[in-house]
C-alpha cells in the first residue's frame, strides 16, 4: 500500500523545507556558497559552449588537412579543459561544503524542536505519530540536501546550457535552410530537439508516476528492520534468558520479507523506467547526425559544422531532457521531503499535557486537583480528586498494580498529554527517577552527572553519592566509556539514580518505584538515605513496599475504583 503523494507536492514542500536555512542567521555564508556552487556549474557551461566551437575548428582542420591548425586546435582545447576541470572539481567541493554546514544547521533546528520540553515523548502519544524520527533526522536531513542541491544545480546548468545551445542550433539551423513538402522550417534543429524531448518526458512520468509512494514505502520498511534489530541489540540478555531467538528470527523475516515485497516492486518499475530512458539516452547520441546526414551528404554542410550541429543538438537534448535524467532522483526527493514534513508537522502539533500549569498555593510544593488522566484514545485511566505535598515533606504513593499510579506520577511531571485539571508546583529544580533508570552512553561519570553535563569539581561529591547507595567499588571506574546501561544490573542502576537524586540536589524528588529492584533492606536504608541528605526537598515516591509507610510524613493509597 503506497501514499498517494505526489511530484508536484513533493517539490513545493522541498522548497519550503529549504526556506527558513536561507533566513536564517547562516543565511550570508549559505547564499555565497550556494552562489560560488551555481557560479561553478556556469563555468562548466560556459566550457562546454567554447568546446562546441572547438568542434566546429578542430573538425575543419580534418577535412581541410590542415595540420598546423590541427595542433593549434589541441592548445587551445587544453585551455578549455582547464575550465571543465575547475568547475568540475570546485561544484563537488562548494556542494560538500554547503551540504555539511546547512545539514549542521537543519539537524540542530530539528533537534530543537524535538527535544523542547517534552515533544520527542509526546509527539509518539499523538494520534499520526511519526515512525522512525531518528531516521528522519540523521538521514532524511542529509538525503533531502544532498538531493535538493543536486537537482537544483542541474536545473540551472541545464536551464543555462539550453539558452546557450539554443542559440548556437538555431544559428546553424538556419544558416542551412531545410525544406519539408516545400515549407521552410526555420531553427527545425531546435524543434526536433524539443518534440523528442517532450515526448520522452511525457512516456517517463507516465511510467513512473507511481514511482514517489512505492519509495516512501521502502524507506518506511528499511527503518523498521534497523529499529528492530537496534531493538534486539538493547534486549538481548532477555532475549537470550527466554531464549527467544526463534522468535525473534521469525520477526525480523517477517520485517525482512516486507522489504523484499516492495523491493521487488521498486524494481520492476525502476526496471521500465530504466528501459525507456537508457533506450532514450542511447538512441539520442546519434539521432540529430542522422537527421543533418542528408545535408551533409549533399554538400550544403561541411563536416565542421556537422559535428557542431550535432553536439548542440545532443546539448539541447540534454536539457530539454533533464525531467527524464532526473525523475528517479525527484521521486527520491518528494519522498523524502513528505517524511521531513511529516515529522515536523507531528512535532508541531505535539503539544504539552492538557493540565493547566500554575503556582501553587502559600506552603505547597505540588498542588494537583481534580485530575483526570487518559489514554490517547480518550478513556480514563485514573481520576484523582487532589494530591498536595507540602514544601519540605513527603508523600508515598501506593496501591494495587493497574490503578494507574505511574500514569499518575507522568501527569504531575508534565509529560503525558492527555490530562484534565489543574497542576500546581513551586519546584524550580524537580527530578524524577523512573522504574527503569536511564544512562547515557559515554562515561560513568557523565551517567551520575545526568541530566547535568559532569563537573570535575564534584569528584569529592560523586564519591560519596557513590558510597552512600553502596557503589564505592565503581569510584575508581568513573572515568571508564562503555556501556553501563549493559553492564550494570537492575539494581546497581536504581541504586545510581539515587545517587544521581544525591548529586543533583532537587527541591521536587519524585520516585516511580525507583527502588523496587532492590532488596527490602536495601529500599528501606536508600528512602532514609534519600530523606537524611535531601531534608529541605519535597519528596514523592510510589512504591509497593508497606514497609516505607513509616519513613514518609503521609500516605495517599489509589483504588482500583479510582480508574473509572
Amino acid at each position: 500500500m503506497t501514499s498517494p503523494l505526489s511530484l508536484r507536492a513533493g517539490l513545493r514542500s522541498a522548497l519550503r523545507l529549504a526556506v527558513p536555512y536561507f533566513r536564517s542567521d547562516q543565511r550570508w555564508i549559505g547564499l555565497s556558497l550556494l552562489a560560488s556552487l551555481i557560479g561553478a556549474q556556469l563555468v562548466a557551461v560556459g566550457a562546454a559552449v567554447a568546446e562546441n566551437y572547438w568542434r566546429n575548428a578542430f573538425f575543419q582542420t580534418l577535412q581541410d588537412k590542415n595540420w598546423p591548425g590541427f595542433i593549434e586546435q589541441f592548445w587551445v582545447y587544453a585551455v578549455i579543459a582547464v575550465f571543465h576541470i575547475c568547475g568540475a572539481v570546485y561544484q563537488r567541493y562548494l556542494g560538500q561544503w554547503l551540504t555539511i554546514r546547512w545539514r549542521g544547521w537543519m539537524t540542530a533546528h530539528y533537534l530543537d524542536r524535538w527535544l523542547h520540553g517534552s515533544t520527542h515523548y509526546r509527539a509518539t502519544m499523538a494520534a499520526g505519530a511519526v515512525d522512525n524520527p531518528d531516521q528522519r533526522i540523521a538521514e532524511d536531513v542529509r538525503s533531502y540536501i544532498s538531493l535538493t542541491l543536486e537537482l537544483l544545480v542541474g536545473l540551472i546548468g541545464a536551464i543555462a546550457r539550453l539558452t546557450s545551445f539554443v542559440a548556437i542550433l538555431w544559428a546553424l539551423s538556419s544558416s542551412i535552410p531545410f525544406s519539408i513538402f516545400g515549407v521552410t522550417i526555420p531553427g527545425y534543429l531546435v524543434w526536433a530537439a524539443l518534440i523528442y524531448t517532450v515526448a520522452g518526458s511525457a512516456v517517463t512520468h507516465w511510467i513512473g508516476r507511481r514511482l514517489i509512494g512505492i519509495d516512501f514505502e521502502q524507506e518506511r520498511r528499511e527503518a523498521d528492520f534497523r529499529f528492530a534489530l537496534v531493538r534486539l541489540r538493547e534486549n538481548s540478555e532477555a532475549v537470550a534468558l527466554l531464549h527467544g531467538e526463534d522468535f525473534e528470527k521469525r520477526g525480523l523475516a517477517m520485517r525482512f520479507q516486507a522489504i523484499v515485497d516492495n523491493w521487488f516492486r521498486l524494481m520492476k518499475l525502476q526496471q521500465l523506467i530504466g528501459l525507456f530512458s537508457e533506450s532514450y539516452k542511447r538512441y539520442s547520441l546519434y539521432f540529430p547526425y542522422f537527421v543533418m546526414a542528408p545535408l551533409f551528404f549533399g554538400g550544403t554542410m561541411q563536416l565542421g559544422s556537422f559535428m557542431q550541429s550535432g553536439s548542440a543538438f545532443n546539448e539541447v537534448r540534454n536539457s530539454f531532457s533533464y525531467f527524464i535524467n532526473a525523475y528517479l532522483k525527484l521521486a527520491e526527493l518528494a519522498a523524502v521531503t513528505h517524511r521531513l514534513s511529516q515529522f515536523a508537522q507531528v512535532v508541531k502539533q505535539s503539544k504539552p499535557a492538557n493540565a493547566d500549569v500554575t503556582s501553587p498555593s502559600a506552603g505547597a510544593a505540588l498542588d494537583a486537583s481534580e485530575i483526570v488522566v487518559k489514554t490517547a484514545a480518550g478513556s480514563p485511566i485514573i481520576a484523582v480528586d487532589g494530591v498536595r505535598v507540602e514544601s519540605g515533606t513527603s508523600l508515598l504513593i501506593t496501591g494495587p498494580s493497574g490503578t494507574g499510579k505511574t500514569s499518575l506520577v507522568r501527569a504531575i511531571a508534565g509529560i503525558w498529554p492527555f490530562v484534565d485539571g489543574s497542576v500546581s508546583t513551586a519546584a524550580r529544580r524537580p527530578l524524577v527517577l523512573p522504574q527503569r533508570p536511564y544512562l547515557p552512553l559515554g562515561t560513568l561519570r557523565a551517567a551520575l552527572s545526568y541530566p547535568e553535563a559532569p563537573d570535575r569539581s564534584d569528584a569529592a561529591r560523586m564519591v560519596e553519592a557513590l558510597q552512600d547507595v553502596g557503589l564505592d567499588h565503581f569510584v575508581a571506574l568513573l572515568d571508564q566509556v562503555d556501556r553501563w546501561d549493559l553492564r550494570l544490573s537492575e539494581g546497581e542502576k536504581q541504586r545510581l539514580a539515587i545517587a544521581r537524586a544525591l548529586l543533583y540536589q532537587p527541591d521536587l524528588l519524585i520516585l516511580d518505584e525507583a527502588t523496587s529492584a532492590l532488596s527490602k533492606p536495601s529500599e528501606i536504608l536508600l528512602h532514609q538515605i534519600l530523606r537524611m541528605r535531601l531534608s529541605t526537598a519535597t519528596i514523592v515516591a510510589v512504591s509497593h513496599q508497606d514497609a516505607l509507610h513509616s519513613y514518609y510524613d503521609s500516605v495517599t493509597v489509589l483504588r482500583t475504583s479510582e480508574t473509572n
